[in-house]
C-alpha cells in the first residue's frame, strides 16, 4: 500500500558507507542525499555503520546532522579491512542492527532506498516491507552471488551460492522497484526477476557532480605542477586497485615505453597495490608513480591532470559491477582508455560517444601501441575529451541523476503517477532514449 503524498517526502536510506566516508557508494549516496534534500523536498534519514578509521582517527557520533540529512550509525562488530570472517560479521551485525532501528523508527519514514552494500542488506528492505508495511526501492551496485563466485570466495553452484541466490531473488522480487546502474547489469538482474517485475526495473547510471569536476587546461593544473609532470603524457588510474581490476597491463606497457615521454600514475589503494608496486620495482621502472588516495577537495584537479585516464574491469565481471569513476573522468574532459568488455555499460558508453578506446582484457603490447597512437595525435585526444564532456553534461550529471531518483522514489513510495516512466527494455536498449525521457518527465513531478 503506497503512502499518502506529503509536501515533504520522507526516505530511509540504507547504505553501510556514508559521509564522512566519501569512497565508492559512500560518496555517491552522500551526493545523492544532499541533492534530493535540497532540490526535491526529501527528508532523509541515513542508516549506516561507523566509517573505517585509521588508528589516529576518532569515531564519529552515532547520530549527527549533515547538510540537513540525519545520519544514524548502527552498532556493528567486525572490520571490513580484515579477514573474510571479520567482514562477514560486520555485514551480518549491520543488517540485524539496521532492521532493529528501522522498526523502532517506523513512524519517521514512508519508504526506503536500499543499496547492495553490504550484499545482504536488501533483506532489511524485504523484512520492513513485510512487518511494517513500508515499500522499498532496491538499488543494485553489485550483483551477488555472481561477484563472489567470480572472485572465488564461494563455490559456484554450491550450497552457500544457492542460499545466497535465493536471498537475492527474494529481496529483488519483493521490492516495489529496482534501480540498476548499467545495461549489462540489467541483463543479469532480469534473470533473477519474475517476469511480472520486469516493468519495475529502471536504469539510472552513476554520475559526477557537475559543480565539482570540470576541465582544467594542463598548463594551469596545480596537480600536474605539484608532481612535476611537465610535458609528459600522463596516463592515470585513480581509484581502488581491487581484485576485479586488470591493472597489470599498465605496468607491462610502462616496461615497453621507457624511452617515451609517458608517465604512468596509480592513485589509490587496494588488494593489488602491493603487487603492482612490486612489479614496477622488479623492473626498475622510473616512469611509474604511486600515490595514495587524494583528498576529495582535489578531485577536480586530479582527474583533469591526466592526458588519458584508465577505467578497467575484467571481462568476467561484466554486469556484476560498473566502474563509476568513468563519469568523473568524462566530466573532466579527459579521454578514456577502457580495459573492459566492449558490450559492458562503460564499454558501450565510450564507443557511443567516441570519447576513448576500449580494449578487452588487453596485453601490455596492445596498451603500449594504443598509447603511442594517442601520443602522436594530440588533436584526437582533445576531441575525445571534448566529446566525453559533452556526453557527461547531457546524461551523467548529479542533477540529472537526482531527478531520475526523485521520479522513481515518488512513484514506488507514494504511488505518484509518472506518465510513460520506462522500464529497461529487453535487448538493444539505447541508454540515451531512457535518460532523455527521465530528463523530460522529472520536472513535472515537483
Amino acid at each position: 500500500m503506497k503512502k499518502k503524498y506529503r509536501e515533504k517526502k520522507r526516505l530511509a536510506l540504507v547504505c553501510q558507507h556514508f559521509y564522512p566516508e566519501m569512497v565508492s557508494t559512500g560518496m555517491h549516496m552522500t551526493e545523492l542525499a544532499r541533492r534530493l534534500r535540497k532540490h526535491h523536498d526529501w527528508e532523509i534519514t541515513v542508516y549506516c555503520a561507523q566509517p573505517a578509521l585509521e588508528e589516529d582517527e576518532e569515531e564519529v557520533p552515532t547520530e549527527m546532522m549533515h547538510q540537513g540529512i540525519r545520519i544514524k550509525r548502527v552498532p556493528t562488530v567486525g572490520d571490513q579491512r580484515e579477514s573474510l570472517v571479520s567482514r562477514l560479521l560486520l555485514a551480518l551485525t549491520y543488517l540485524t542492527s539496521t532492521i532493529q532501528v528501522l522498526i523502532r523508527d517506523r513512524e519517521e519514514y514512508d519508504g526506503l532506498l536500499v543499496t547492495t552494500n553490504p550484499p545482504f542488506v536488501g533483506v532489511a528492505g524485504w523484512f520492513i516491507s513485510k512487518v511494517v508495511g513500508k515499500p522499498y526501492v532496491q538499488l543494485v551496485y553489485d550483483v551477488y552471488p555472481d561477484l563472489a563466485e567470480q572472485l572465488g570466495v564461494i563455490e559456484k553452484g554450491g550450497v552457500i551460492s544457492k542460499l545466497w541466490e535465493f536471498t537475492t531473488r527474494l529481496f529483488l522480487n519483493e521490492a516495489a522497484g529496482t534501480v540498476v546502474i548499467g545495461r549489462d547489469m540489467a541483463d543479469l538482474i532480469r534473470g533473477k526477476l519474475q517476469r511480472k517485475n520486469y516493468g519495475s526495473m529502471h536504469l539510472i547510471p552513476n554520475w559526477s557532480d557537475e559543480t565539482t569536476v570540470k576541465p582544467i587546461p594542463r598548463n594551469e593544473n596545480p596537480f600536474r605542477r605539484e608532481h612535476d609532470i611537465g610535458d609528459q603524457m600522463l596516463v592515470q588510474y585513480a581509484g581502488r586497485h581491487g581484485k576485479t581490476h586488470n591493472l597489470e597491463p599498465l605496468i607491462e606497457a610502462a616496461t615497453r615505453l621507457t624511452d617515451q615521454p609517458i608517465l604512468f600514475q596509480f592513485i589509490g589503494g587496494g588488494d593489488k597495490k602491493e603487487e603492482l608496486q612490486r612489479m614496477a620495482q622488479d623492473r626498475n621502472l622510473e616512469n611509474v608513480m604511486f600515490l595514495p588516495y587524494q583528498p576529495m577537495e582535489k578531485l577536480d584537479t586530479v582527474l583533469a591532470a591526466a592526458d588519458v585516464a584508465v577505467v578497467c574491469l575484467e571481462t568476467r565481471f561484466t554486469g556484476v559491477s560498473v566502474p563509476s569513476k568513468t563519469y568523473g573522468i568524462m566530466a573532466s574532459g579527459t579521454p578514456l582508455l577502457g580495459f573492459l568488455d566492449e558490450e559492458s555499460e562503460v564499454g558501450r558508453t565510450i564507443q557511443e560517444n567516441d570519447c576513448g578506446y576500449v580494449l578487452e582484457d588487453p596485453s601490455g603490447n596492445e596498451v603500449a601501441r594504443s598509447l603511442e597512437t594517442l601520443m602522436e595525435k594530440p588533436a584526437l585526444l582533445e576531441e575525445m575529451g571534448t566529446r566525453g564532456r559533452e556526453a557527461f553534461e547531457e546524461n551523467f550529471t548529479l542533477s540529472a541523476a537526482a531527478k531520475r531518483y526523485d521520479t522513481v522514489l515518488s512513484r514506488y513510495i507514494y504511488g505518484r503517477e509518472t506518465s510513460g516512466l520506462q522500464p529497461v527494455p529487453e535487448g538493444g536498449v539505447n541508454v540515451y532514449q531512457v535518460l532523455r525521457f527521465f530528463s523530460s518527465q522529472s520536472g513535472s513531478l515537483r
